[in-house]
């Protein structure tokens, strides 16, 4: 017991003089010598000692985590029904639209996107509706805090000229989904939809 209180005792220390390190904006490099200082071989050797003297039930082995995660995995697959219905989704993903003289470009941001999901839809030539679905991470049923959407969307985006679905070109890359639409001024289609290959 002596150990250890004399181990948190060092330890209470280095986090002291770590609270009190100061950066100069000029030598930014200091502050690591500094911190490798207070960091020493000593320190890290106290953190085994204190791991040590962890109650088992405090610490949770990483393959314990990765079982939880799939039984919690294979119990939402078999809630979630074979097809939801996507009600639209007005302003996800968020979308960017340029226009050159012969192109209309339509550029959204999908991070975590399933590319084998995405279904395009140009109605009456000037309206493309995007259906997908962006991934759920695998910690998901250990989620404390979320910001990120998950799930299946739906978007309905008016372009700014009518364009045609041939030679329609869809690419996917650091999370932007661009689609690459040919300008064509006669109304001949009503409804064309494909599945991209991205």
């Amino acid at each position: 017991m002596k150990n250890l209180q004399e181990t948190m005792k060092q330890l209470q220390k280095a986090s002291e003089s770590l609270s009190r390190l100061s950066i100069d904006q000029e030598q930014p490099w200091k502050a690591l010598s500094q911190m490798n200082q207070i960091l020493d071989t000593n320190f890290w050797e106290n953190l085994v000692v204190l791991s040590k003297h962890a109650t088992p039930a405090t610490q949770t082995a990483p393959q314990e985590i990765v079982t939880k995660v799939k039984k919690a995995r294979k119990r939402k697959a078999k809630e979630e029904p074979a097809s939801i219905s996507v009600e639209e989704t007005p302003f996800f993903p968020v979308t960017d639209i340029f226009q050159t003289d012969h192109l209309v470009i339509v550029c959204c941001e999908l991070p975590g996107f399933a590319r084998d999901s995405l279904e395009v839809t140009l109605l009456d030539q000037q309206v493309l509706e995007l259906r997908g679905r962006i991934r759920e991470h695998v910690y998901t049923p250990s989620r404390v805090q979320s910001e990120r959407t998950a799930g299946s969307f739906c978007r309905k985006i008016t372009l700014p000229v009518t364009v045609s679905s041939k030679g329609m070109k869809a690419q996917y890359q650091d999370g932007l989904l661009e689609l690459y639409l040919v300008r064509d001024q006669n109304m001949r289609e009503r409804k064309t939809t494909f599945r991209a290959k991205l």
